[in-house]
């Protein structure tokens, strides 16, 4: 539960940051409330064994019909920050779940996965996940390109490949731009627009034209640890392990 918090709170922040109107020490503040927070309110609902269950019970969302989130709202309001200067898209879902942490912005755009913290990989690199959802959700809102159109300037990188042959996580090398997002897979018993994405086989849709991938890789320790010291500024890396061991459960 600590990696999945950690990884949702730090994504959070990253689009807080992005939108500059809150100072470095009043972002700190609403991080480690909102840290808290989670902790308090997901530790009864937290179910490692069937991870879909209390799925929208751990889920932060952001709508027209909710403009803000209570768990947010409560978190701006222990911090003492005004909830209009995060910033935060205007229709955002955050699923904090065991294993993975997904995100989707609007309402009618398709999920994609943050963090994965299961599956075991032969070969992977990380790609830079955290920095582009929050440059998709720029160009999403900022110049209205929906989720299916918008791109990004990203080298080629190589996508892990698992050593289980029957794994649920198969895929293969992908040479890609900014469009590096598995298309996750629809089923029927969606529960509010979110597909159940541990037991949906991450595969490419045969109908290309409509793909939209969705990035997929597992954190462990040692390479969580590359990933922060090759991507994340120093600064960065310390507020992610004091969201991650700032909170007891």
């Amino acid at each position: 539960m600590r990696d999945e918090i950690a990884t949702a709170v730090f994504f959070v922040t990253r689009l807080v940051k992005k939108h500059d109107k809150l100072s470095k020490q009043k972002i700190e503040d609403f991080a480690e409330k909102l840290t808290t927070i989670l902790f308090e309110t997901y530790r009864s609902h937290w179910h490692a064994d069937c991870p879909s269950k209390g799925q929208a019970f751990r889920c932060i969302r952001i709508n027209n019909s909710q403009d803000k989130d209570p768990i947010l709202e409560r978190a701006c309001a222990e911090s003492n920050v005004d909830f209009s200067h995060l910033g935060l898209p205007k229709e955002m879902t955050i699923w904090v779940d065991p294993f993975e942490v997904c995100c989707r912005y609007g309402e009618k755009n398709h999920p994609f996965t943050i963090a994965s913290f299961k599956g075991r990989w032969d070969e992977w690199e990380l790609s830079q996940q955290v920095s582009c959802a929050v440059n998709r959700a720029t160009l999403d809102y900022a110049s209205g390109i929906s989720s299916d159109e918008e791109s990004c300037n990203k080298e080629p990188q190589i996508i892990p490949k698992v050593s289980n042959p029957k794994s649920i996580y198969q895929v293969e090398n992908f040479k890609q731009s900014f469009q590096s997002w598995f298309h996750v897979s629809r089923k029927k018993n969606m529960a509010d627009g979110r597909m159940g994405l541990l037991g949906n086989a991450y595969a490419l849709h045969k109908n290309h034209k409509r793909q939209r991938p969705a990035a997929i890789y597992r954190v462990d320790s040692e390479k969580w640890t590359k990933y922060l010291n090759r991507h994340c500024s120093r600064e960065d890396i310390q507020m992610m392990y004091k969201y991650r061991n700032g909170a007891q459960f």
